[in-house]
């Protein structure tokens, strides 16, 4: 892996981090759900990250 690439997954990774924080302090119920939305969503960002880096096209090319 490149160091562009680790660098946009260690991105990814600090937002996730700081979204699970967020959830974890939030006062409301509609709140929590939110960030938990948002951290499942960058979550998913960081896994097609992943898969479109370590396909066996990409690699061929």
């Amino acid at each position: 892996m490149s160091g562009p690439e680790a660098f946009i997954i260690r991105g990814h990774a600090k937002i996730i981090d700081h979204y699970r924080r967020l959830r974890d302090s939030a006062p409301s119920r509609a709140e929590r759900e939110r960030f938990q939305r948002c951290m499942k969503e960058e979550e998913e960002a960081l896994r097609k990250f992943v898969e479109e880096r370590s396909s066996p096209v990409r690699r061929a090319a």
